[in-house]
């Protein structure tokens, strides 16, 4: 054999041993999330995502949190484009006035299965690689639209105004919802809900039913109104650059555990609803409902102001949201 042949088959070997070493090189990857773990979905989503990931890398990609004390939850979305953090974790209407694509997954049925089967997951990737980010999961709440409720400090009353002059904490996702029905919306911060409900500044709060029993809402309310209602997707993101970077098979363990987080989440944050829900009935807690009628479409009204608010949240991304819902047309999941 010539010499020049095995100089050329050693280098090849070479070659194949450096790949090999870098693609089992130790990578740390530093995720930003929206809130802390006293949030179950933090617990089920971001801290899940990186168990699973380290646990797929037999410990060599090891994913370290920080959280709102860091960067406030509606500024950090730039942060992980600009690769100042190499993972996001939050919701779609933290960053709106970026682009109103993601948002409007409030409005579709809240199924991640079937967001991937029907184009919609792709959509929203390309959406997030236009600001250098790569989707990573795309999660749906507890899957049934059921992930939020109302606290009341008093029951509702009869008639198609059930909340007539009734102030309720929450942002404008619950606008169809609340204004509708007499009631209006005060804006105040999660760490503020206790005291405004014990104060009389709010007469009920909107939020997500998973863990309200460690916030001590059965102290300063006593009603829970029905139906529960809503979707709440959350994401996963990674700096494109940075995720470009990893080795194929390191590639492939983020794109995996995303995927395998977006079921394993749905039924986490169904169990702990259910439990959260059975938890304050024994703490005291009584059901209030809406009229029949009203209830059986608060679903579609939420979906119909989801649209509009993707729509209007920004004017710059207004023609890909159009689009988006033209292919959930073509699926049935949009009027």
């Amino acid at each position: 054999m010539p010499i020049t042949t095995v100089k050329r088959g050693v280098a090849l070997v070479a070659l194949g041993l450096m790949a090999g070493a870098a693609g089992a090189q130790e990578v740390s990857l530093r995720m930003i999330s929206g809130w802390d773990d006293r949030f179950d979905g933090t617990v089920a989503i971001a801290t899940a995502f990186g168990a699973c990931v380290a646990e797929q890398s037999a410990g060599r990609i090891a994913v370290t949190q920080s959280g709102p004390e860091v960067i406030p939850p509606n500024q950090q979305f730039d942060p992980v484009s600009r690769g100042i953090f190499d993972l996001g974790f939050t919701t779609p209407i933290y960053f709106l006035g970026t682009t109103g694509v993601p948002s409007a997954f409030f409005a579709l049925p809240p199924d991640s299965e079937a967001w991937r089967a029907r184009g919609y997951w792709d959509f929203a990737d390309q959406e997030m690689q236009r600001f250098g980010q790569r989707l990573v999961a795309f999660t749906a709440g507890t899957g049934e639209g059921d992930f939020y409720q109302i606290v009341m400090r008093q029951p509702v009353v009869e008639g198609d105004r059930p909340l007539d002059g009734l102030k309720i904490r929450g942002n404008n996702y619950y606008a169809p919802l609340v204004v509708p029905l007499g009631g209006s919306l005060v804006n105040v911060p999660g760490g503020e809900i206790y005291s405004a409900l014990e104060r009389g500044v709010v007469d009920g709060a909107a939020y997500p039913i998973a863990g309200m029993q460690r916030l001590g809402m059965h102290e300063v309310t006593g009603y829970m109104l029905r139906p529960r209602f809503g979707t709440s997707p959350f994401l996963i993101t990674m700096n494109q650059a940075r995720f470009d970077g990893l080795a194929a098979e390191d590639q492939q363990v983020i794109l995996d555990c995303g995927h395998q987080i977006e079921g394993s989440s749905t039924t986490e944050l169904s169990r702990l609803s259910e439990e959260t829900i059975a938890a304050l009935l024994e703490l005291g807690m009584q059901e209030t409902a809406l009229p029949e009628a009203i209830a059986a479409r608060v679903n579609a009204d939420l979906a119909a102001g989801s649209w509009q608010t993707a729509l209007d949240g920004n004017a710059q991304s207004a023609e890909r949201v159009e689009a988006l819902r033209a292919l959930a047309r073509q699926h049935g999941d949009a009027e």
